[in-house]
């Protein structure tokens, strides 16, 4: 696990806890997710459950006092003067991590920092810490907290090998409790992914080889944190089916339910697919990506064109699984009319729900390092790379028409009207469909058309957005 990676998709509810009291005789550690604006948070259903640092709370010794702060849950207590300091960034948050470092670091505190951003620029994140763990943290962590007791933090701890998950202890999931949607329970049964998206940066970090957890320690996670709705943290919960037919039928007797991710191959295996929706699946992200049948070529999809890829929804859907999609704007091959095509393909096929990304090269990843190369990127800021924001020279369209079409896609889909057509194919769990999408819909609702700094001045988008059809830019409001 890479030190305070999150996951991928998730739901979750948030309520205020109290903060709880440090003790006197031991060292001091906070542990920190930060979000990536306090002032903006994600909004309360889609917020993505945190395992990592629970799993480094885990590796702790007993005799320190460890704390865990989810800042998309918890406010931070910046009054507290803990010991050490164990920051998780992402790319988005970074920059908001690096700002309660250095507010820490002046107080005194020994800061580390990890997560994926640091494990790919680590040199940067050692700028703001006094060490950085790059990679895998679960051997690391140890023998970070006992340099940090000594006094002598090593800088960079890189992790060069694969961790042995067999030796991974249960994460500590009474600390840091905070009540979510469903009040689902964040689990890892795998890590790793075979494929080499030029747009992620997984495999680079976790690598190409899928490893697993024991399956009597999952179960024995699952039962210690006790709840009924789980989500499986993995990229591809079925990248292994040998393995994912044995964990499906370790799980069929916990009488739990579970949504997770998996790849469009699951279609291939109805009975993989009914092990899996007898073990408790009611859902799975599934990264589409695109309906362009040349970017479906170009990134050496599973399925050879959009027929196949519709009767693989189908199958799915009928499974009992409820099928998110995940697409992604601004491909090189995506020119305008790539709005209207994914609006019709997804209602066609009355997809339960979808997250709409844009583009983002981030560092780490193939997309980066070649628009780079290229000069196309608009700035490094990291705080604009959220997967909302065009941040690059789009190779077919300006950024105001990639921006403006990906949120008027965004807003159709979730409109009224559009969640009531949908609604027959999903009428067997009205309650938890309306859920998700009325979330969704509430967020589309709030977004605007973010073009990060160095693209195109066009102020703030605060026009309605009517049909994803539409092709001129809509008005803006200068203010």
């Amino acid at each position: 696990m890479v030190f305070g990676a999150p996951g991928s998709v998730g739901i979750a509810l948030q309520l205020r806890m109290p903060p709880e009291p440090f003790g006197t005789d031991r060292m001091k550690i906070l542990l920190i997710a930060p979000c990536q604006d306090p002032e903006r948070k994600t909004p309360a259903a889609l917020q993505i459950p945190e395992i990592a640092l629970r799993t480094l709370a885990g590796l702790t010794d007993e005799k320190h006092d460890v704390r865990i702060v989810e800042e998309e849950f918890t406010d931070i207590d910046f009054s507290l003067e803990p010991d050490l300091v164990g920051l998780s960034i992402m790319t988005s948050n970074a920059p908001r991590g690096y700002l309660v470092a250095e507010h820490f670091r002046k107080k005194g505190a020994k800061i580390v920092i990890g997560g994926m951003h640091a494990s790919v620029l680590p040199e940067e994140a050692l700028e703001h810490a006094d060490a950085v763990v790059a990679g895998e943290g679960e051997e690391m962590w140890p023998r970070v907290v006992a340099d940090a007791e000594a006094g002598r933090l090593e800088g960079i701890y890189r992790q060069e090998t694969p961790v042995d998950l067999s030796r991974v202890p249960f994460p500590r999931r009474d600390l840091g409790k905070v009540k979510r949607f469903f009040d689902v329970v964040p689990v890892m049964t795998t890590r790793g992914c075979p494929y080499a998206c030029e747009f992620c940066s997984v495999s680079k970090v976790y690598g190409r080889k899928i490893r697993n957890f024991p399956i009597d320690w999952i179960v024995e996670d699952i039962k210690q944190a006790g709840g009924k709705y789980h989500l499986i943290l993995d990229d591809n919960v079925v990248g292994r089916p040998a393995f994912a037919e044995e964990l499906f039928r370790a799980l069929k007797p916990l009488n739990i339910l579970w949504v997770g991710q998996a790849s469009m191959s699951f279609a291939h295996r109805e009975d993989l697919m009914r092990l899996a929706y007898e073990s408790g699946c009611r859902g799975l992200f599934f990264g589409m990506e695109t309906v362009s049948e040349e970017s479906m070529k170009r990134m050496k999809k599973s399925f050879k064109d959009l027929g196949e890829v519709a009767d693989a929804v189908k199958r799915i859907q009928k499974s009992g699984i409820r099928f998110h999609a995940s697409v992604v704007f601004g491909f090189d091959t995506d020119g305008p009319e790539i709005f209207g095509d994914t609006y019709d393909f997804l209602m066609k096929c009355r997809v339960h729900s979808v997250t709409f990304n844009i583009l983002t090269p981030y560092p780490g990843t193939a997309v980066y390092d070649r628009f780079k190369a290229q000069g196309r990127l608009f700035t490094e800021d990291w705080q604009h790379y959220d997967h909302t924001t065009v941040v690059y020279q789009p190779a077919l369209m300006t950024p105001l028409e990639l921006a403006e079409g990906h949120l008027r896609t965004r807003r159709a889909f979730y409109n009224r009207r559009a969640i009531l057509s949908r609604l027959r194919t999903h009428w067997v769990r009205p309650v938890f469909y309306f859920g998700i999408n009325m979330a969704m819909r509430s967020a589309a609702r709030r977004a605007r058309v973010p073009i990060a700094p160095g693209g195109e001045n066009v102020g703030r988008f605060e026009a309605s957005i009517e049909s994803p059809h539409k092709t001129e830019a809509p008005a803006l409001d200068p203010s």
